[in-house]
């Protein structure tokens, strides 16, 4: 049987996290100022193999997501790379679901000119179905016209996390004349050097995740080649690729917490705090808090491997909403026991604060609770949307 437990006791989950709360979240000062993809942290990752985790060891990477035999290690990796910097933590994210969804579902041709590059280098994927605008996770308003040799794309995307690094797009567009999103949903794969593809990088400016750029992407007429096509229309929806990605989202809500609260022991201590009753009530409450976080979190991971996949992806909703509101009472928690001058910029609590509170908005929770009370109900539900 899947251990979740035994996966933490694996070297390289120690060496991550050590490599996150060391170098990464020392680096967070200045890459949250100059909102920049944080290049450093990248290429120890890169170095470590763990920008390819999803992808099969033939592609160099862990074989580890939601679909093999080891779902875990993808996933508490992201975890703790999370303790250090929640923005490293979504960039590793995106370009791993981005490899692993063109290591699927992509031809031969684009696995060697895509996938091949990530061995070498960080080269980063970008998977972007965001848009300004839209109504629905799958009903696109970015248009694919099909023209003789491929199509041409017409849209703006926006939080395109990862796209002003070196690397490639993984582009989401509707086929124009068809109606049903099951069949007009089409993946493009999207070169940055394409006639009339521009980004605006100035346009990302949140409160929080600033060192996980993720700049507007406008497509005037870009011709993309057959060859650049992903998959057959609706293959996305119809793989249920967004139910797949869940956990990840929780696992940075998870590691984030558990990096404030660890970052929180050792400065209250510091500070001789260690005897007052109401900072040892309080510290009480946030370690029963994680530990139930982290129950959920391996039980949904456990999911993955011993339950049907609809219910795997509505016990991965329940973890993700969960946990989203354990973060957010143990970041009060936190700073009302630890006082005013934690929040100074030479700690990085403020910058996790706002990281937390910044990607929890990521995905929808009210609509959340809602699709999980609907498969109570008996009604009809998608358990692969976000919003």
């Amino acid at each position: 049987m899947y251990d979740p437990e035994s996966v933490l006791k694996d070297d390289r989950l120690r060496d991550l996290k050590k490599l996150a709360v060391t170098n990464f979240r020392s680096r967070g000062r200045a890459y949250d100022e100059a909102r920049a993809l944080p290049m450093e942290n990248l290429r120890e990752l890169h170095e470590r193999g763990w920008l390819r985790a999803t992808l099969s060891p033939d592609n160099g990477g862990f074989g580890s997501n939601a679909t093999s035999a080891d779902p875990a290690t993808f996933w508490q990796g992201l975890r703790m790379i999370a303790h250090g910097c929640s923005s490293t933590a979504h960039c590793y994210q995106v370009t791993n679901h981005t490899a692993w969804c063109l290591e699927s579902l992509g031809t031969d041709r684009q696995r060697e000119k895509f996938l091949e590059p990530m061995r070498k280098d960080v080269y980063l994927g970008a998977f972007v179905g965001s848009e300004p605008k839209r109504k629905h996770m799958y009903q696109m308003t970015t248009s694919a016209r099909r023209v003789s040799g491929g199509y041409v794309l017409n849209g703006e995307k926006s939080y395109a996390t990862n796209a002003s690094g070196p690397g490639f797009a993984i582009i989401f567009a509707a086929i124009e004349g068809v109606a049903d999103y099951n069949q007009n949903h089409q993946m493009f794969i999207v070169e940055p050097d394409m006639e009339g593809v521009t980004m605006d990088h100035d346009w990302y400016k949140p409160n929080g995740m600033r060192a996980a750029p993720s700049p507007i992407i406008t497509l005037d007429n870009v011709f993309v080649p057959d060859e650049n096509v992903l998959g057959e229309p609706g293959a996305y929806p119809r793989g249920r690729w967004q139910g797949r990605f869940h956990l990840g989202f929780t696992a940075n809500y998870l590691g984030t917490a558990e990096g404030m609260y660890e970052w929180y022991l050792g400065y209250v201590a510091g500070r001789g705090r260690g005897n007052d009753p109401i900072v040892q009530l309080r510290t009480g409450e946030m370690r029963i808090q994680l530990d139930a976080a982290a129950a959920i979190f391996d039980k949904a991971i456990t999911a993955w491997k011993e339950r049907p996949v609809v219910e795997a992806e509505l016990l991965s909703m329940s973890a993700k909403s969960m946990i989203a509101g354990v973060a957010f009472d143990l970041s009060h928690k936190i700073i009302h026991a630890a006082g005013s001058t934690a929040l100074f910029d030479e700690f990085p609590l403020s910058r996790a604060l706002r990281d937390l509170e910044t990607h929890v908005l990521h995905a929808g929770h009210d609509r959340t609770a809602q699709i999980v009370g609907q498969a109570q109900l008996g009604q009809t539900f998608d358990s692969t949307l976000q919003r």
